[in-house]
């Protein structure tokens, strides 16, 4: 996304071919400097109807709060996921080193986390819009343009019931956005196909890499995905990056480098060239993710028509609309559902499946099922929360989250045992994540919005 946070988490950008950079004030009617008094007004409101929303929407403090949230919700997860597949892969009884079928298996589970957190959402809209949060709720039934939800009559009555069951699950109500368990629109999952694709690439050479590769090693193989993101961000979004965003994220990859080396370690090729190739897969993953997004909301609103707003109380700040919040779910959706499409023919052709056969006579016990739920559901915060967080910053604040992440994983998976230049490393990789941060802020203010990542 553009540089600068907007007010709404579910935020559409324009649906130009360039998706040219707008400011908040062109959008909604915001907090300025000389509206002080409205802001603390708002914030000593967050206890009436819509409160929440209004505070962490409206308010410069509050879209910190909101960010600050993302970053250390995202960042937690990813550790806690990679701790657990960590676990599984190398150690204790239930060693599952098969990093593909692992990788579907956490993908299927994941996708139940998705349909249950939206079914959870619908059975919660009451209280989710009282609070102000009612753009987060997932849409309950299949859209077409016109704005009228799709509705199956029957048909006729030679119609077989398996057609009737396959129409419910295809074009029906529920699922993750409204179109059934299995929704699928051609124009839809053509928008989304490249980022799943890639995500696809990203998850499994990771899964490879992390299966083989000690865990410095594993950092050092993935060290380029910030530059990579820099440079793509820059060609394929055309984003321009100050000399001090790039500086401090330069710098703090430098230093996350030397805190990753370590002497006399030495890891089999083939785990160095997936990480190597991750990192294209997990820097271009935002990008495309972003550009997917705009599409289904560009198509959910025809040309001229403008975006219908998902509450009609709040005049003054409008924390979401139909439209994004429905292209939220169906990224989200088809995202998840391609993958796991895609993946089905490599799990089979790997050969992983007879090995398993063979070797694991513990895939009946609810221990080893209970990890891989664990697993599973970092895996789906991270997943149903990082497009909320490229939205919110940008697809390269969305990946330099990774950095004090994995200083702090190296930090803790080494027991606090490391060498002095590690420990160097480590404290200027974090200085540089402040000063990014810092050098973010300061861009937003400039460009009159609250400021941000």
């Amino acid at each position: 996304m553009d540089e600068t946070p907007t007010v709404s988490s579910f935020n559409a950008q324009p649906n130009d071919e360039e998706y040219e950079l707008r400011t908040i004030s062109q959008t909604r009617h915001l907090v300025t400097k000389d509206d002080s008094a409205r802001e603390r007004s708002s914030a000593q409101r967050i206890f009436q109807k819509g409160g929440v929303g209004q505070f962490l929407f409206g308010t410069s403090v509050g879209w910190r709060i909101y960010l600050a949230f993302l970053v250390f919700w995202v960042g937690g997860c990813q550790f806690g996921t990679l701790l657990m597949n960590r676990f599984i892969l190398w150690t204790g009884t239930y060693k599952f080193p098969y990093p593909l079928t692992l990788t579907l298996l956490q993908l299927c589970i994941t996708h139940l986390f998705l349909l249950g957190f939206a079914a959870l959402t619908r059975g919660l809209a009451g209280p989710l819009r009282t609070i102000g949060l009612g753009n987060i709720v997932a849409p309950s039934r299949a859209y077409n343009k016109g704005n009228r939800p799709t509705r199956y009559t029957g048909g006729l009555r030679t119609k077989s019931v398996f057609s009737n069951i396959s129409h419910w699950f295809l074009h029906g109500s529920g699922g993750i956005a409204g179109g059934g368990l299995f929704e699928y629109q051609r124009n839809a999952a053509k928008h989304v196909l490249p980022a799943a694709i890639v995500f696809l690439g990203r998850i499994v050479l990771s899964n490879i890499s992390l299966a083989y590769a000690v865990m410095p090693m594993y950092m050092i193989s993935r060290i380029a995905i910030v530059p990579l993101t820099l440079i793509l961000t820059a060609v394929l979004l055309r984003q321009q990056h100050s000399i001090q965003t790039m500086s401090a994220a330069i710098i703090a990859t430098m230093n996350l480098l030397m805190t990753s080396i370590r002497s006399g370690e030495r890891d089999p090729w083939e785990s160095v060239v997936a990480g190597v190739s991750s990192s294209l897969f997990v820097a271009l993953y935002p990008v495309l993710l972003l550009r997917g997004y705009r599409q289904l909301v560009s198509d959910l609103v025809p040309q001229g028509d403008l975006l219908s707003a998902t509450d009609s109380q709040t005049s003054t700040v409008s924390t979401g609309t139909k439209e994004e919040t429905r292209a939220y779910w169906r990224a989200l959706h088809y995202t998840s559902s391609l993958t796991i499409v895609m993946l089905i023919p490599f799990v089979l052709i790997s050969g992983e499946l007879r090995q398993i056969s063979r070797n694991c006579y513990f895939l009946d016990v609810p221990w080893f099922w209970f990890l891989m739920s664990c697993a599973s559901l970092g895996g789906f915060g991270v997943f149903s929360s990082f497009l909320l967080l490229v939205k919110a910053t940008s697809p390269l604040s969305a990946n330099f989250v990774s950095l004090p992440r994995s200083v702090f994983q190296i930090v803790v998976l080494s027991k606090f045992k490391m060498p002095a230049h590690s420990w160097v490393g480590a404290g200027l990789c974090i200085l540089s994540c402040l000063w990014y941060c810092l050098a973010r802020i300061r861009e937003g203010r400039g460009r009159g919005s609250f400021g941000g990542l």
